[in-house]
Formats: C-alpha cells, structure tokens, sequence
C-alpha cells in the first residue's frame, strides 16, 4: 500500500499527524497480508504517538523479530523506534507500579541482545528505582544560585 512514491500510507498519515488513522491504515495492510516488517514499524509508530504503548511495543517486538530475516528496515532505526516506545511503556507503568515499569525495561535485550540501548535500558531501570537521578533532575542543578 503506498502513499507518495516510496511513503506507505500509513507514514504519510503520520507525517500529517492522523495517529489513529495511520494506525488503521497500517492494520489493514498487516491484515491484507502485509508480512514484511513496515506495516508493523508503521502502526508501531503511529500508536506510540498516540501514546498506546502497549500496541507500540509489541509491533516494534514482532517488527525486530521479522526485521532479522526480510532485513527491509535499518535496524539501527528500529532499535531507536523500539527503545523509544519501551521506555515510554515502562514510564507509564512506573507512575502505579515501579517493578511493573523495571521489567518492562527487562524486554529490550531480550528483543535485541546486541542493541545498541543495552545501556540505556539498566540506567533507566536505575532512574525508575530511584537509584540514579533522571537526566531532567540535573537541570535544577544548572538553576540554583
């Protein structure tokens, strides 16, 4: 399914800012048989600027595990998209539930052992502990007298 010449349709509605139908867009195409991995970065995307990140995470997951054998995205890219979208998951869940958001952190380096986050991912499971001050916190620091 395509939209300008070498933009689905989906990544044009996302450009435009239709989160939700991009991700109905994207759904159809996935339905219609779509089994490559774009559809599934595309709704990834677009539901994770509609802030539902539980069918963000999910379709970055499966996006990675098509990904490795169809190789049509840059994985640098998805790895980005993916972390992206898991750790505004696992903010989410750590606002009700701490261990919640700390074992949604736990997915990265099983999805991609070799990502490029890995770090990332155990500073943030640090952060949402309250072991490690967030990067935000230090701004504070930059206001005092």
């Amino acid at each position: 399914m395509a939209g300008r010449y070498g933009m689905s349709f989906a990544k044009d509605l996302i450009e435009q800012g239709d989160y939700e139908e991009a991700i109905a867009v994207a759904t159809k195409a996935i339905e219609d048989g779509d089994a490559g991995p774009e559809p599934l970065f595309d709704r990834g995307t677009a539901a994770e600027l509609a802030e539902q990140f539980d069918l963000s995470v999910s379709d970055f997951e499966a996006a990675v595990a098509k990904n490795q054998a169809e190789k049509e995205l840059d994985p640098f890219m998805l790895d980005d998209a993916y972390f992206s979208a898991l750790l505004a998951a696992a903010r989410r869940d750590a606002e009700s539930d701490v261990a919640k958001g700390v074992a949604r952190l736990e997915r990265y380096a099983k999805t991609i052992p070799d990502g490029t986050h890995l770090a990332d991912a155990r500073d943030w499971q640090k952060r949402l502990r309250g072991e490690m001050p967030s990067l935000l916190d230090k701004t504070k620091e930059l206001n005092a007298p």
